[in-house]
């Protein structure tokens, strides 16, 4: 099987060759490999130059090239591709990358800011460039921001799936699923309306939001569902297969169940529905305490649920997720991955998954997974060691 079949038959619980390897999050894993490559690239174009305007289409191809470059540093591949937008063209439009003393910077031509290429993530969006871009992105409390429905609509204006192609931010995910769609599983990112809402309001405000104005809130909410629709069906469009939905902040750890049914059941049920009326697999993937949360998760229209490694004062052992799930949904692993990917030795992630894979043939279907990001400082050959592992367990009809 190609590693996209291995993945579709996993999620829906059919017969596989062997057991799919997905680790989540590897983008941020190998972002640090992507983005020196995409530097490189435009060093390469400089040639004694000290300006170098961008080109929408060629720097998609680098960015293009970057992605692969970055999946190059592991020897066994996994069975998924993980995927961001590229920028807008008129983010290209307005940028130019400059040289000084040795160093590349983006420059916003309009307002005049620089900004150290390896200083930051690589841009995706329209996102102009300023000083901010260098700010942590953490944030506390900026519900202050927020005191009306009007409010909220000027801070969340209503992009259309149309116009998100036409601005060109979606042509990278286009090249990617023309070249490599046919045979891996291709998936990006989203957060549920609940989740997204913490970039408007901070943990705090969305914490205080939920009791002192849980009106305005679900305002808010009904707001970002619009949004996620819309950005949802760009996606489509790109023919992408899958969607690895985060949310934060919704576990028993943090909120009640009369809150999570109030601002996260609600929205979560017609965004879900969406997602897989346009022919997307959603993939739930929910942070903190999960288990007292995985019946509300069962309900959605998704194709798995993932979660954490037991952390924070919470245990969350695989059995007891495969056992609540209880056959309703795919279930992916949640292997330790600072332990097995930092203190571990390779036998010992190998026998890591075994173990895991063992325990996953009695669920609907089952995927070798991580229940966190790989620390940066992971070597690449224990994220083989996990793909390798999953590879050599040959599965039984789920």
């Amino acid at each position: 099987m190609t590693p996209k079949e291995r993945m579709l038959k996993a999620l829906i619980g059919e017969k596989k060759d062997v057991l799919p390897a997905a680790p989540c999050y590897l983008s941020l894993y190998l972002a640090d490999v992507e983005r020196a490559y995409y530097i490189d690239q435009y060093r390469n174009c400089m040639k004694g130059r000290e300006q170098y305007p961008v080109d929408h289409d060629q720097d998609t191809h680098f960015r293009l090239q970057a992605l692969v470059h970055s999946y190059d540093v592991l020897k066994t591949r996994p069975d998924w591709i993980e995927i961001w937008p590229g920028t807008s063209k008129a983010w290209a439009e307005r940028t130019e990358i400059l040289l000084r003393d040795g160093i590349l910077y983006y420059q916003d031509k309009l307002s005049g800011v620089c900004v150290p290429m390896q200083a930051i993530s690589m841009p995706y969006g329209d996102e102009p460039l300023s000083d901010a871009t260098l700010v942590s992105r953490d944030i506390w409390d900026i519900s202050e921001q927020i005191s009306s429905r009007e409010d909220v609509e000027a801070q969340m204006p209503i992009v259309s799936a149309e116009e998100w192609l036409s601005r060109g931010d979606f042509d990278l995910p286009l090249k990617v699923v023309a070249d490599y769609g046919d045979r891996y599983f291709i998936s990006t990112i989203l957060d549920t309306p609940y989740s997204d809402s913490y970039e408007f309001l901070g943990f705090r405000g969305l914490m205080v939001f939920q009791r002192r104005n849980p009106d305005l809130l679900q305002y808010l909410l009904e707001r970002r569902l619009m949004q996620s629709k819309e950005v949802m069906a760009a996606w489509a469009a790109t023919g992408i297969h899958g969607v690895y939905v985060e949310e934060v902040f919704s576990g028993a750890d943090i909120i009640s169940p009369q809150s999570y049914e109030q601002f996260v059941f609600a929205y979560n049920q017609p965004y879900f529905q969406h997602m897989r009326s346009l022919g997307l697999l959603p993939i739930h993937y929910v942070c903190g305490d999960v288990l007292p949360r995985l019946e509300y998760m069962v309900q959605y229209d998704i194709a798995a649920v993932a979660v954490e490694e037991s952390k924070k004062g919470f245990r969350i052992e695989i059995a007891d997720v495969i056992e609540r799930v209880a056959g309703r949904k795919a279930v992916f692993g949640n292997i330790d991955a600072v332990r097995f990917g930092i203190h571990a030795t390779p036998e010992e992630m190998s026998a890591e998954v075994r173990r895991q894979a063992g325990i996953g043939e009695q669920a609907h279907g089952f995927i070798a997974s991580t229940g966190s990001p790989f620390p940066l400082e992971t070597d690449p050959r224990m994220v083989d060691a996990l793909v390798t592992a999953a590879h050599s367990f040959s599965t039984q009809a789920d």
